[in-house]
């Protein structure tokens, strides 16, 4: 992949190396663990993981700019715990055109047009 492009992991903790992973505000607060092994997002940082805390919707990405998007475990256009989900019409307005988005199975769910 290049290395350059802006690789977005929604919902991300940490499980793609090398990508951002966003989450909302709720992984900062004393409880939260990740659901893979119960770090906390302080050590999920110290590791080296790099995050973006922020809502699901709008995220805050420019229309047509990110290369691809990895949605592993989380739910995609409906509530969830904390609010609002992973809106799908989101994560096509900030695909780049050619852009992947990339489901839990490691397959490719769309491709921007």
């Amino acid at each position: 992949m290049n290395p350059t492009a802006i690789v977005l992991n929604l919902g991300g903790e940490g499980e793609i190396p090398g990508v951002i992973n966003q989450q909302g505000p709720w992984v900062l607060g004393p409880n939260w663990r990740c659901s893979r092994d119960g770090r906390t997002f302080a050590e999920l940082v110290a590791d080296g993981h790099v995050f973006l805390i922020c809502p699901n919707v709008p995220l805050p990405f420019p229309d047509d700019s990110v290369d691809v998007v990895y949605t592993n475990g989380v739910p995609i256009d409906r509530n969830a715990t904390f609010g609002l989900g992973v809106q799908s019409a989101e994560i096509k307005r900030i695909l780049k055109p050619g852009g992947r988005w990339v489901d839990d199975y490691g397959a490719t769910t769309w491709t921007k047009p």
